[in-house]
């Protein structure tokens, strides 16, 4: 049976929360400030709030009625630059596919999905912080490295 890829909706929050839960829980390295159901819900309340208003855009692909791989791409407006006159951008995000699926070609797909999205909202650029597995899925895709980039985090009060 072949994949179906189509984009997610608010209603697809739980499901993009958990497979969100599921890609953390193999990836991350970093301690988790709250507690797992916690971490859950406010993936939730994000992707219902956030794909209802267009600020975050996903696709899902489906193996039958089973989720395998999902995306996520969230819109940002900046300030023009010579680079990217419109000032709007991309962050590619919530890259996951579930092990069962990997080598398959899912993440190529659902990256052409996300750059027609792109087109589509008129971005000029596309960013991303990409996993060691992912990396080279990104390299042969034409993604190249960003030097002089900082982060800075705020101290809870």
């Amino acid at each position: 049976m072949g994949f179906t890829f189509r984009r997610a909706t608010a209603e697809d929050a739980e499901l993009l929360a958990q497979m969100r839960l599921e890609m953390r829980r193999e990836r991350e390295t970093a301690v988790c400030t709250v507690g797992e159901e916690e971490f859950f819900r406010c993936n939730v309340e994000f992707f219902r709030t956030h794909l209802a208003d267009g600020d975050f855009i996903s696709f899902l692909a489906f193996d039958g009625g089973e989720a395998a791989a999902c995306s996520g791409m969230s819109l940002q407006v900046h300030p023009p630059t010579y680079e990217n006159p419109s000032g709007r951008s991309g962050y590619i995000s919530n890259m996951f596919t579930r092990p069962g699926w990997r080598h398959r070609g899912l993440a190529k797909q659902l990256v052409d999905s996300l750059v027609a999205a792109a087109r589509e909202a008129g971005c000029a650029k596309l960013y991303l912080n990409a996993s060691a597995m992912g990396r080279p899925l990104y390299v042969n895709y034409g993604f190249r490295p960003v030097e002089n980039e900082m982060i800075f985090d705020l101290p809870r009060e």
